[in-house]
């Protein structure tokens, strides 16, 4: 006696995997041919659960494409999302081992481009930055690197410490001291700040 057999829906929209006895499970007319499944074919217990197992991991990297497409995210960021939406821990790791695997995925990439869009928004010094990546799940070895790398663009770094202190200056009336002090929270080195002060004196 079959496990399961495949039986088209009522909607007519798509097919389930019925078991003799347990949950069902939805399968679109799009994965039916993949499988090379048809309506009526019956399963046994090990192809009815490796079916499941495929179907699930197509859905589940189907959302972390959806989600990368909007913008680039990290390993971790990514991993949350998934959860939060029910998905098995070993398929969520072996969908994004395989995203990482084909370059979808990438903690150098996302790190470059939060970088980037924080810098445009509200500009920062490295160690802030480092440590806000590292609070997204990106390890210290690649958040220090890519911050590294976006900070050996001098005129990049210097434009960023301008904003960072025009934003402040903007925002009350500070004195020198001050303005060390609230670059210094930033992020920006004790370095960075002497050069700047130097060059508004």
């Amino acid at each position: 006696m079959a496990y399961a057999t495949i039986r088209r829906g009522a909607s007519q929209d798509g097919y389930f995997a019925v078991p003799v006895e347990g949950s069902s499970f939805f399968i679109s007319p799009g994965q039916l041919a993949h499988f090379s499944l048809h309506d009526g074919q019956e399963l046994t217990e090990a192809e009815f659960n490796t079916l499941r197992q495929h179907l699930v991991g197509m859905r589940c990297r189907q959302k972390a494409m959806d989600l990368l497409a909007m913008r680039e995210h990290g390993r971790k960021e990514l991993e949350l999302k998934l959860r939060r939406k029910e998905f098995p821990s070993d398929t969520i790791a072996e969908q994004l081992d395989r995203l990482e695997e084909e370059n979808l995925l990438s903690d150098q990439r996302f790190a470059f481009q939060f970088i980037v869009s924080r810098q445009r928004k509200n500009p920062e010094g490295r160690h802030v930055l480092v440590l806000r990546l590292m609070q997204r799940g990106i390890d210290r070895t690649i958040a220090e690197s890519v911050a590294g790398q976006w900070f050996s663009d001098e005129e990049a770094a210097h434009d960023a410490l301008h904003r960072a202190a025009a934003r402040s200056l903007r925002k009350k009336q500070v004195d020198h001291t001050q303005l060390r002090a609230e670059l210094y929270k930033k992020g920006f080195t004790a370095a960075e700040i002497s050069n700047f002060m130097d060059e508004l004196n």
